[in-house]
């Protein structure tokens, strides 16, 4: 019966993985059909940094490969430790490659979008939030404090550290299923917030309101990305380096969406889960003052990550087959870890 969940498991991750390969491809005609139009130039120094990681990943699943076939059906300590490595390294191999290249795809999708001549929403988005009778400027007045402000920006920040401690936990704990599954959230939240800032492009709050004192913030809050998207629409030539990229999306807030997705991929690890809900509720609530994001971009962007988790969650549903006798068992990663490995690789 175990070995039925473990054949569920391959399973459900090959359906992630095609879900994020059919849209990473969506992404990557429209860059194929946006780019030639546009003042975006790709890099040269790209290729050398593709190149360097694309070589990294086909090393470990060499490695990875080579352990497998040399010491199958080891049963020693030594040999069962090194098949576990490889084991890990294969499903790194597989994860980050669907990864590497759906941000590869979006982030070039990002800058074509972002380069555009079309007016600016923060009007309209700031009228928004007033008919909704939220004053950012007085929540930046509250929020600049010697506490409160370094707390949420910290919560802010610590954003880019979740994403790969999600895939690694996942991976160690030889769910690649899992890992894929937020791959795929990543892949489905990306289409729906491309489309959102291709047709409502903005700048932010801090562009739009001109705040003269946020000083328990960071420097740069809610600016980091002004001088680059202004780069872009200005129409002139702009090389695009992979590796010095910035996020360029106002609405929706994408953090928020991140937050969401976050949460809902460590619901099987009680220890991370609750850590996560609380540091990411924070960080939602950060996207304000020190994202300098408009309220409606939060909420745009909340809808963006509840919607990707009920589709991703709808996609993978395990509700039929073995795995719903299992339900308990899943729970734990222990006993799961504990059927006769077959490798980790569902491709």
């Amino acid at each position: 019966m175990l070995q039925d969940f473990r054949k569920d498991e391959r399973r459900m991750a090959r359906r992630f993985f095609c879900v994020t390969l059919i849209i990473t491809a969506m992404f990557g005609v429209a860059d194929l059909a946006w780019l030639p139009v546009s003042n975006v130039r790709l890099s040269p120094a790209n290729l050398i940094d593709i190149g360097a990681t694309a070589l990294c990943l086909c090393v470990a699943a060499a490695i990875a490969w080579v352990a497998n076939r040399r010491l199958a059906g080891d049963q020693s300590r030594m040999g069962l430790f090194v098949l576990r490595t490889a084991d890990f390294l294969n499903a790194l191999a597989i994860v980050a490659s669907a990864f590497i290249a759906l941000g590869i795809a979006t982030t070039i999708f990002m800058y074509i979008a972002a380069a555009t001549t079309e007016p600016l929403a923060d009007p309209l988005l700031a009228s928004i939030d007033a008919s909704l009778g939220f004053n950012w400027l007085w929540l930046l007045s509250v929020t600049n404090r010697p506490i409160i402000a370094p707390t949420l920006a910290f919560a802010y920040h610590a954003l880019s550290y979740q994403l790969p401690l999600v895939l690694l936990v996942h991976m160690a704990s030889r769910r690649t299923d899992r890992a894929m599954e937020f791959v795929a959230l990543l892949a489905v939240s990306s289409a729906f917030t491309g489309t959102l800032m291709a047709l409502v492009p903005a700048e932010g709050a801090y562009a739009f309101f001109r705040p003269a004192d946020f000083s328990h913030f960071t420097a740069q809050a809610g600016m980091w990305h002004h001088e680059t998207l202004m780069a872009l629409r200005s129409g002139r030539p702009f090389d695009l380096i992979m590796t010095k990229s910035s996020g360029l999306v106002t609405f929706p807030s994408y953090h928020t969406a991140l937050g969401i997705m976050v949460v809902f991929a460590f619901r099987h690890h009680r220890w991370l889960f609750w850590p996560a809900v609380v540091l990411n509720t924070l960080m939602i609530m950060a996207t304000l003052p020190e994202g300098g994001h408009h309220l409606i971009d939060v909420v745009a962007g909340a809808a963006v990550g509840f919607v990707s988790v009920a589709l991703v969650q709808r996609l993978g549903d395990l509700s039929t087959g073995p795995a719903a006798s299992l339900r308990l068992v899943s729970s734990s990663e222990t006993p799961v870890s504990q059927v006769p490995r077959r490798g980790t690789s569902f491709l």
